[in-house]
């Protein structure tokens, strides 16, 4: 099998989707920190800001590039006739889907730390992350292992689509599937449990008596959609985003152990797939 990794790696060094994602990554990363730095200016210091506020941003959108970058690498095994090539030379299949797995988180680890990399570009201006080193070091492995939930799931995709397009287009409909509902609901849990409203009268603008919103989320439910949001790895990325993962040891099981999910199912479906 690490033969097999290696010839990953060689192929994975030489794609220009991944080194056009990787460069794209840094790239919006240090965007969104200079524009923290630019509001930072404006202000002139008449609200606080942190390098923390504007850091994991760009986090989110992590899962989109690697989707792009695996869809796209592990679709060409197929189309180019590599993956048959591999088991003709003695190579079982289990050595195969394992290898194209670690590429894959090995894509979404570079990635991960090419965006944290590029954050530094505000130190100067915003100083250093008000949350410690050992606070940082916790959302980056937090990072790393919603990233390799995703790779988990790219790589069953990719491994048991026989169509680069396919493979490509699904990964990323996968994706978009799930940022949008993890917005959602993160939107849904934001939603207050009382509305205020102004009333319009002759002395002026008036605060109108609290009336319960019927957006708001509580009781039970409001626990559930929560740990959803933890346990989801957009749902994750999310909350880092915003700075609202609090649980960190839920979210590292739950990553943890849809990984392991994701790779038992891929690697059964892959073992029973009839390869023309």
């Amino acid at each position: 099998m690490t033969d097999l990794w290696r010839a990953d790696l060689t192929r994975l060094w030489k794609n220009k989707v991944f080194w056009g994602c990787l460069i794209a990554v840094a790239a919006l990363e240090m965007f969104i920190v200079c524009n923290g730095c630019r509001q930072a200016v404006m202000d002139a210091g008449s609200y606080g800001y942190a390098l923390d506020d504007f850091y994991f941003k760009a986090v989110p959108l992590l899962g989109l590039f690697a989707a792009l970058v695996i869809g796209l690498f592990l679709g060409t095994e197929y189309s180019d006739g590599t993956l048959r090539n591999k088991l003709v030379v003695g190579h079982t299949r289990r050595e195969v889907y394992l290898a194209h797995l670690l590429t894959g988180v090995g894509v979404t680890a570079l990635l991960t730390v090419a965006c944290f990399l590029a954050g530094v570009v505000g130190i100067p201006q915003l100083g250093f992350w008000k949350m410690g080193g050992g606070s940082l070091a916790l959302s980056l492995l937090m990072a790393l292992g919603f990233g390799t939930v995703l790779a988990a799931l790219y790589t069953m995709v990719g491994m048991l689509s026989e169509k680069k397009s396919t493979t490509a287009v699904v990964t990323l409909l996968l994706f978009l599937a799930l940022i949008a509902f993890s917005t959602w609901l993160y939107a849904r849990l934001a939603e207050p449990e009382m509305n205020t409203g102004i009333i319009i009268t002759a002395q002026g603008m008036e605060w109108g008596d609290p009336t319960p919103n019927p957006m708001y989320i509580g009781g039970a439910m409001r626990e559930f959609c929560r740990l959803l949001m933890e346990t989801l790895p957009t749902g994750q990325a999310v909350l880092l985003a915003n700075g609202e993962l609090t649980r960190p040891a839920l979210s590292l099981g739950a990553s943890a152990a849809l990984t392991v999910i994701f790779t038992a199912v891929g690697m059964a479906l892959f073992e029973k797939k009839d390869l023309k």
